[in-house]
């Protein structure tokens, strides 16, 4: 049973890396949450977190689903356990993606989740810019005309080099899709969300810059490592780039290139949409800006101006025009808009959310694993097919 509305909400948060740590600051941005512990994969490293971060340690599992609400920021490998325990706890939950570690795994959350009447959400932070959210209402009006191409990117470089290392390498932790599974599946759900429309099929190539990496020695392997002189070469099975075309349910044609090993490119996610009056161009390393294509008259800029914007899209603008905002305040506006439903559910109110759901992040892992496919096969794979198949 949820507290009285007044109370504040008790958050336990799984996880102690990169992840847990957007999660605390983005928390820390809102009202009436209350951190109720940490919980790391062992005593020591639970306790060396939360000193860090400066948060209470979760003891054990159970003390941290005494929360009213559960951020899992835990490896791919145990993202299921954790979910699985909340919801069997009646625990709200908030998960990092990918949702389940295959795409059987995650449809099997999603059902769990329609069954056990929590709030229930996927982190894909990128949804939750302000300009994101006006290229999407912008389209829905449908003052463009009719979408009739998809394209863009995902390239980073912090895998470029042989001996740089993350647990992700590991295919027993990270799953069988890496660069597509860790990067791509954000680039999906941004594209489906902001068109409403949803990739049917897929047809990709993917590909291995190296087929052994150098690992770190146990105790050094932090979420940015590298492997050093006292590293021990281990084979790679799992793509740092890949290459892939795609038809929606509409018909639209798309395609994106992803790669974790493009020198210069940080966090270049680019959504490009093609409409029949107008282009639309978003960049995340310049967020604040969207760019307008026009055949007829000028190209024009958007900018991040809460004044400007659309309402759905004003309301993510905390800032004055010019006052810049960027991935912190879009994960922040990721957790406003998760912990209205958790406070709608609360009041026994209705909530339209525009965070990701857990059939959206399943629906996200199914087209992931219709990449795999199709680069082992060499043919289309229809996405719809493996959503049967692990629904069955």
């Amino acid at each position: 049973m949820d507290a009285p509305v007044t109370t504040p909400i008790r958050v336990g948060i799984a996880g102690a890396g990169f992840a847990a740590a957007s999660h605390l600051d983005a928390l820390r941005r809102l009202e009436n949450v209350q951190i109720a512990g940490l919980l790391a994969s062992s005593p020591g490293r639970t306790q060396a977190a939360a000193e860090r971060l400066g948060v209470p340690a979760a003891g054990s599992l159970d003390q941290l689903l005494d929360a009213d609400v559960v951020h899992n920021c835990t490896p791919n490998d145990v993202h299921a356990s954790i979910t699985t325990a909340a919801l069997d706890a009646g625990v709200h939950v908030l998960s990092e993606k990918p949702l389940g570690f295959d795409a059987s795994e995650a449809t099997t959350l999603a059902r769990a989740a329609g069954e056990a009447g929590v709030v229930t959400g996927v982190c894909f932070n990128y949804r939750h810019f302000p300009l994101v959210q006006q290229m999407r209402s912008l389209l829905d009006q449908g003052g463009d005309g009719p979408i009739h191409l998809v394209h863009g990117a995902y390239l980073q470089d912090w895998l470029l080099r042989q001996d740089d290392w993350n647990w992700r390498l590991e295919s027993a932790r990270g799953g069988t899709s890496r660069a597509t599974g860790d990067i791509g599946s954000h680039w999906i759900d941004l594209a489906q969300h902001v068109t409403g429309d949803a990739i049917a099929s897929v047809t990709a190539r993917l590909g291995t810059l190296f087929d052994e990496r150098v690992q770190p020695p146990e105790g050094d392997r932090q979420t940015f490592a590298h492997g050093g002189a006292d590293g021990t070469a281990v084979r790679v099975d799992t793509e740092d780039m890949a290459v892939v075309l795609f038809t929606t349910r509409r018909g639209v044609m798309g395609s994106v290139t992803i790669s974790q090993v493009s020198a210069g490119w940080k966090n270049h996610l680019v959504l490009e949409v093609d409409a029949g009056e107008s282009s639309f161009v978003w960049d995340q390393e310049q967020p604040n800006d969207l760019r307008i294509g026009r055949r007829d008259g000028a190209n024009r800029d958007v900018v991040r101006d809460p004044t400007q914007l659309l309402p759905a899209a004003g309301r993510l603008a905390h800032f004055p025009a010019g006052h810049q905002e960027g991935w912190p305040d879009a994960l922040r506006n990721l957790c406003i808009d998760f912990y209205g439903a958790v406070g709608a559910h609360r009041r026994g109110e209705a909530y339209e959310p525009t965070f990701a759901s857990f059939e959206e992040g399943a629906r996200v892992q199914a087209t992931v694993e219709a990449v795999v496919r199709s680069s082992a096969s060499g043919m289309w794979v229809d996405v719809d097919e493996i959503v049967g198949e692990v629904s069955a």
